[in-house]
């Protein structure tokens, strides 16, 4: 849909750049010879193209002609006159470029004509995941007969590659042929691949990738199950580099912008034969297989400092942090290192994610000690992989800049200077029965150990997480039947007006406990002692202080909140009435709950008095 939202921005700029005037003939004068028009894309597909003059005057005295420039198409849709609004074309379904004419014609002036080059990118959207079986990874099969070449299909008497050269070659058995699930195709070779001579090396041997094969391509594939599969994007390939339609190439400058290969795809979707037809009627065939998807892995996730005491520390022995450990108040003055999260994620890549600022020290080129700018490489940017053996309790991290806890904690030291970063460091790593708590410990020098308590980022499941009441009108009401706030409903200016009820929090916690947090002020009413009713300082024992525990029956559509104080919305409402006075509060609500499909919106109702209803509209935050 890239190319659509495109159009839809061009358009925008189109009628917004549109000058409309009444002026007398020198200014039409101005207008028409200072001719410009704008070209927007209109459609997902990118062959619906509107044209309209960026200057037009408002007595519709000038009429524009344009021609889209389409040889092949109808005379009277190719040229179209108008006074100023946008004229439309559509274009065949096929990427080319068109001369697009724009001429302005007012009577007893000289016409003006300009042109531009407009180039249709025809792109149909890739077809749903489930029903591309060539989304994946694929490889070279590490077998005798991965490729060769000879005399006719299904031939390959002139060469074929032998079980050898899957050691010999390793450097192209290892390359990546990446179909994505988006249409875009991938050659990820790494640092070396096999190279020829033709690409001007003296012998073939293992190399650093040459341009244009060497994965830089940006590149498509289009398959059809019928038997073929097309690259597009010059330097992509299949198999080998050299091998296009027709020929083999003799110099990387005349890599074509597009390979076509014989296809077929075996029952079980994991091997792929391809056939490829050179000069004099010959055949190279590759065999490729698909790389399995990785196996789940229990670190996968994203984990972060325990937010408590004793989260990392050092000491002379394993278990042992008495030359230092960390304290609760740490958890507050070393914020931007608690919020570091350390990122496993289900490919095998490893990331740390550390935000504008990070915990950097005097070895790091900041004395004192503080809050600062991450420092490279231990900056989130190194390209990083993780290996997690649950059998020998270790964690090995391979990338240089890549950490868990402190960047200076490696293995036998701790850093003196960036520049001293290792390509790798490994963890000894102890895994909670639960799966959210990681227990980590690296031996530095003279036998000390670094020990790291990291826990695991939940996901919410549910209604679990923060909620306020949506930002807009309608956030809340009340009425006389379920769905019908006639009686009262909040306005857009609420949102500001009771911004100390509007920033709320509603908080399901994962263990089933339950939080209001009001934060200094909340809307207060006359029923709580304040009149006028306005922001205030909370009121017992609906100030946030209230030990409450919630449960969420989702075929039921309800939720129960039980703990004195504890409310969704407004205090006052409960089941069969509005409260009166804060000491009536009930030690239990349960409301009406409906959770959209996204799992984003919550509302809410609950029945008072006489058959009314209140309504709340929660959003997730």
């Amino acid at each position: 849909m890239k190319l659509l939202k495109n159009g839809i921005y061009l358009l925008a700029i189109c009628l917004l750049s549109i000058t409309t005037s009444c002026e007398n003939d020198d200014d039409i004068s101005e207008i028409i010879g200072g001719l410009d028009f704008v070209i927007a894309t209109l459609n997902a597909e990118g062959n619906e193209v509107g044209v309209v003059a960026s200057t037009v005057p408002g007595d519709n005295r000038i009429v524009y002609t344009v021609n889209f420039g389409d040889e092949n198409g109808e005379p009277d849709e190719v040229i179209r006159q108008t006074s100023g609004p946008m004229v439309r074309y559509m274009y065949p379904e096929e990427t080319a470029t068109y001369t697009i004419t724009v001429t302005a014609s007012l009577p007893n002036r000289d016409d003006v004509t300009i042109s531009k080059e407009h180039t249709v990118i025809f792109a149909v959207e890739p077809p749903p995941t489930g029903d591309n079986p060539l989304i994946g990874s694929w490889r070279l099969a590490p077998e005798a007969g991965a490729f060769g070449v000879g005399p006719a299909l299904n031939d390959v008497s002139w060469f074929s590659s032998s079980v050898d050269d899957v050691t010999t070659r390793d450097c192209l058995f290892d390359d990546e042929y990446v179909f994505n699930a988006d249409g875009t195709f991938q050659n990820v070779l790494g640092a070396e691949t096999w190279l020829e001579p033709w690409q001007g090396t003296a012998a073939e041997e293992c190399g650093t990738p040459v341009f244009p094969h060497d994965g830089t391509a940006l590149a498509t594939y289009t398959y059809n199950p019928a038997g073929n599969v097309t690259i597009n994007g010059t330097g992509a390939f299949l198999g080998l580099a050299k091998v296009v339609n027709g020929a083999e190439l003799t110099s990387p400058g005349d890599a074509p912008d597009s390979v076509t290969y014989i296809t077929e795809l075996s029952a079980d979707g994991n091997t792929l034969d391809l056939d490829i037809e050179i000069a004099g009627g010959g055949f190279w065939s590759f065999k490729l297989v698909k790389d399995a998807p990785p196996e789940p892995s229990a670190l996968d996730g994203t984990w972060r400092f325990a937010p408590e005491s004793g989260a990392f520390g050092v000491g002379p022995a394993l278990g042992d942090v008495s030359w230092f450990s960390s304290t609760s108040d740490d958890v507050t003055t070393r914020a931007c290192l608690f919020d570091d999260a350390y990122v496993f994620n289900t490919d095998g890549s490893f990331q740390n994610v550390l935000g504008t600022e990070t915990w950097v020290e005097a070895w790091q080129g900041n004395d004192p000690e503080g809050c600062a700018a991450p420092v490279f490489p231990h900056d989130g940017t190194a390209s990083a992989t993780y290996t997690y053996d649950a059998t020998a309790g270790t964690i090995t991290l391979d990338g240089t800049g890549a950490f868990l806890g402190l960047a200076k904690a490696v293995n036998g030291a701790e850093l003196v200077s960036p520049g001293d970063a290792p390509s790798s460091v490994t963890y000894l790593a102890e895994l909670s029965a639960d799966g959210n708590t990681l227990d980590l410990d690296i031996e530095i020098a003279g036998g000390g150990y670094w020990s790291f308590k990291l826990v695991k980022d939940v996901i919410p499941t549910g209604i679990q997480g923060t909620w306020k009441l949506a930002p807009e009108s309608g956030a809340f009401g009340v009425g006389p039947a379920l769905g019908d706030v006639s009686w009262f409903s909040s306005t857009g200016d609420d949102v500001t007006i009771r911004d100390c009820l509007f920033d709320d929090e509603y908080v399901f916690n994962t263990d089933g406990t339950f939080q209001n947090v009001l934060g200094a002020e909340t809307w207060v009413e006359a029923w709580q002692g304040n009149d006028p009713e306005g922001c205030a300082t909370p009121v017992f024992p609906h100030d946030g202080s209230a030990s409450a525990t919630y449960t969420y029956d989702e075929g039921a559509g309800t939720i129960t909140l039980n703990g004195t104080g504890a409310f969704l919305g407004l205090a006052k409402a409960v089941n069969g009435s509005e409260l009166t006075t804060p000491g009536d509060a009930p030690s239990s609500i349960t409301y009406l709950a409906e959770l959209s499909a996204d799992g984003n919106t919550l509302d809410l109702d609950i029945e008072i008095a006489g058959g009314g209803y209140w309504s709340f509209k929660l959003a997730r935050q």
